[in-house]
């Protein structure tokens, strides 16, 4: 054996058997497995399942083997990639690979891009000529809640979700026309058009089941719309910046309106935010996982521009403190919500990995009620104008613009509703240090509220305020200081419409103040 099929043979262990297969665009699965059979019972999956330990071949100790840049950054050691001139570059530089022992782990032709893997940073630098741009490889996993995040009195959703929505009818309708492509670890649905970019294994049933929960969620808002999966994360949850920006812009080529990426990753890649730029360019909308691990800095894909970044409630719509505070675009449903899993099974599923598709299903839902179906785009601003207010007046780190609410998206087309809601009570403190409370009123209906009453009652006492002109959407506010009484406070609000009030439960709002310095 000579020495450069020894090089070559040492590279591919060195890289190990997770990634030997990642350069695979389909393995012979079938799109369609058996129909499943849902417990009778959800089984009891309150996070997002951890990844198991990644087995990792043994890499040399010698110093050029090692690669500490990749290291330091958190990113994927002896693995880069390379963007090229063009396709004449980029083929000169394959053909010099082979004969280097560098491994081509993947390839973006639109991009002129590869992924390389390597023994030593030497040997790849020595087949560059510094025309090429390059970045590190970072790990994308499923995004992972403590079950410590997870606050004492948060409510689940159960199978409440629709209702909670505001969907009270036939639906069956809703996402007809609309493509939705799904970045995870595959689909089991009956009917799933599953494509592969590392494979999977025969049996549908052993798939990590994660990708099939995300794509049921979608269904149970959205039952018409299209459901389009790549597989781009193997059964232990973990992928790459790499793949998942192969999986973007495979789903762009195929005519998608809305990608789903419940994965996150902690490391800022150009080749990611490149193709999240071209499905903006292609006007499709990226709806991801803001997080899990109760950051105050949201995830990548999550956390660039134009990416719509989705935080969890539970559901009192309170932000959930395991859910990744920071560039949220949104907040939605993300604590037991029964959803479809493999094997047949219904489970309850938790975390921003919830969320992000279930605001995706809710855009899909709005864009099928236009005849014909409106653009996602439009859809989107129609979602963001009516989202529910909540925490800080206007947009906040934590639940973004606010909570989704497909009900007054359909309710706003009908004449004269009105719906008054006592949207929070934000409790800040003042300059001169005693805390105080901002009551945030918000007019989700469609006619002016004018002259609305206001009732505040606070271990002070009860005042009335006046609302003198609230057009709908908007928001108003009122500021009151408030005594604690052993470190804690409770505020009780309600207020008062001269005209029948859709939804009486959202016009009065209690929340209970704990002083951090008396917990």
């Amino acid at each position: 054996m000579n020495s450069r099929t020894t090089h070559a043979l040492i590279l591919a262990v060195t890289l190990g058997g997770g990634f030997a297969g990642w350069w695979l665009t389909h393995k012979s699965i079938p799109k369609s497995p058996p129909k499943k059979t849902v417990a009778a019972a959800p089984a009891r999956i309150p996070d997002d399942p951890r990844p198991r330990a990644a087995k990792r071949a043994k890499h040399s100790t010698q110093s050029d083997r090692s690669d500490p840049a990749a290291r330091d950054a958190g990113a994927l050691e002896n693995q880069r990639w390379l963007s090229f001139a063009d396709q004449a570059a980029l083929d000169r530089f394959r053909a010099a690979a082979a004969e280097r022992g560098i491994a081509i782990l993947g390839t973006i032709d639109r991009l002129h891009t590869l992924h390389v893997g390597f023994l030593s940073p030497d040997d790849l630098a020595a087949l560059l000529d510094g025309s090429e741009k390059s970045g590190f490889i970072f790990p994308v996993e499923l995004p992972t809640p403590r079950s410590a995040g997870i606050q004492e009195g948060a409510v689940g959703f159960g199978d409440g979700l629709l209702a909670w929505l505001g969907i009270d009818g036939d639906h069956s309708n809703f996402g007809r026309g609309v493509k939705i492509a799904i970045l995870d670890t595959g689909s089991t649905l009956p009917g799933a058009d599953n494509h592969f970019l590392i494979p999977a294994p025969e049996n549908p049933s052993d798939w990590n089941g994660h990708g099939t929960a995300v794509a049921d969620l979608i269904r149970q808002i959205a039952p018409a719309a299209e459901l389009q999966s790549w597989r781009i994360a193997n059964d232990d949850g973990q992928s790459n910046s790499f793949l998942l920006a192969q999986g973007i812009l495979a789903a762009v080529d195929a005519g998608v309106d809305i990608i789903n990426i419940s994965m996150s990753s902690y490391g800022q890649s150009d080749i990611l935010r490149d193709a999240v730029d071209l499905a903006h360019q292609a006007k499709v909308r990226i709806y991801a996982s803001a997080g899990n691990e109760g950051y105050r800095q949201t995830a990548y894909p999550a956390a660039y521009d134009g990416v719509i970044g989705v935080g969890a409630i539970d559901a009192n719509g309170s932000h959930l403190e395991f859910s990744n505070s920071g560039t949220v675009s949104m907040t939605a449903p993300g604590l037991d919500l029964v959803t479809a899993w493999t094997g047949g099974q219904s489970i309850y599923f938790s975390g921003t990995s919830a969320s992000a598709p279930i605001g995706a299903a809710v855009l899909a839902a709005t864009m099928s009620q236009g005849s014909p179906t409106i653009s996602a785009n439009q859809a989107y601003q129609k979602v963001a104008a009516h989202l529910n207010e909540a925490g800080a007046p206007g947009p906040d780190p934590y639940y973004g613009s606010g909570f989704v609410d497909l009900g007054r998206i359909l309710r706003s087309n009908q004449p004269n509703f009105t719906d008054a809601a006592i949207a929070s009570h934000h409790f800040t403190t003042a300059p001169s240090g005693r805390t105080q409370v901002e009551v945030v009123v918000q007019n989700r209906g469609n006619t002016l509220l004018v002259n609305t009453p206001v009732q505040v009652t606070t271990p002070s006492g009860t005042v009335t305020m006046n609302l003198t002109s609230l057009q709908p959407g908007q928001i108003g506010t009122f500021t009151l200081p408030i005594q604690l009484h052993k470190g804690s406070a409770t505020v009780h609000s309600q207020v008062q419409t001269q005209t029948r009030d859709f939804s009486p439960s959202n016009n009065r709002r209690t929340d209970v103040y704990k002083s951090a310095q008396n917990p």
